[in-house]
């Protein structure tokens, strides 16, 4: 009962991210589409979606108890205003989209600071709220200069190759991302193979070395797709962003699809294998040797090429 409550409880898990990462990926497209109506022009539209984004990642993980409503809420509603109450007072769509950015990123460093201070830590900050306060400052001074509806589409690029970046910089640690990820669904919720994984971790360097790799092809696609995106999103002119926004999740799509298929078909597979190897081993001495017998450890990577 266990292990099928530890297994619903990843699936669910695995559920949760994949929804969280769809909004991500469609939230500006989507307000794209519904702003239609309004007759906003396409540049505005697209820079109303990444507000809405914005406002999400300030409130954190969509788990029930997590999302912190009243920032996401503040982060949405007062940029929202600011810019629709420039455009309405005819200050033009750049000067309109500036002041939404410079507002939201006052709320964003108003946030860091009162969160600071309630933790009481002086050095405990939230990172994504930072990449995001990285991100808003960038589209300040980048729509003062163009007020370009392919640039505020290409937004989502920044968090994609930043993501890259953060996953591949975990590679050469003792936690690389996918160890972390894939530790849990490797132990299957039992306590004995969850330390299991650990010894093979220090025993084993071929195990390190498949989730190492792991880790770094998943940053690899995320930059790979930043590039493709951008590229994509700039071959259709401007009065073709729907179009192109659509297309330009697709790369996404496909990468990850070919990165999950290679590395659940090819690569964890091995290192489920040496995991099983050291949990045999780690049985047969437990059967034969008595608690307190010094039993030299076993090579696991031999007679693994």
């Amino acid at each position: 009962m266990d292990v099928m409550r530890e297994r619903r409880r990843q699936v669910g898990g695995l559920a949760v991210r994949l929804v969280d990462l769809a909004i991500d990926l469609l939230l500006p497209t989507v307000v794209f589409v519904l702003l239609a109506p309004t007759g906003l022009p396409a540049a505005l539209r697209l820079f109303l979606g990444g507000t809405l984004l914005a406002a999400k990642a300030v409130g954190g993980g969509i788990r029930p108890g997590e999302f912190r409503w009243r920032p996401a809420v503040l982060m949405a509603a007062v940029p929202t205003a600011t810019l629709v109450g420039c455009y309405g007072g005819g200050l033009g769509d750049t000067v309109g989209m500036v002041a939404a950015a410079v507002v939201a990123a006052l709320i964003v460093i108003g946030d860091l600071l009162r969160t600071r201070l309630r933790r009481n830590d002086a050095h405990r900050i939230d990172g994504f709220a930072v990449l995001v306060l990285a991100e808003v400052v960038a589209g300040v001074v980048l729509t003062s200069i163009s007020g370009d509806a392919r640039f505020v589409l290409a937004r989502s690029s920044f968090y994609l190759a930043v993501g890259g970046l953060v996953i591949l910089a975990t590679t050469w640690t003792e936690h690389p991302f996918m160890r972390d990820a894939l530790e849990p669904v490797a132990a299957k919720g039992d306590p004995l193979r969850a330390e299991g994984f650990g010894r093979t971790w220090l025993k084993s360097q071929r195990f390190r070395s498949i989730y190492r790799f792991v880790t770094a092809t998943l940053g690899a696609v995320l930059l790979i797709d930043a590039v493709l995106r951008v590229i994509v999103i700039y071959s259709y002119p401007p009065s073709d962003v729907a179009e192109s926004s659509l297309l330009s999740g697709l790369p996404l799509i496909g990468l990850i699809g070919l990165w999950l298929f290679l590395n659940r078909t090819f690569v964890v597979p091995r290192a489920e294998h040496l995991l099983d190897a050291e949990m045999a081993q780690d049985s047969g001495i437990r059967t034969v040797n008595p608690p307190s017998a010094q039993v030299q450890p076993v090579d696991l990577d031999a007679g693994h090429t």
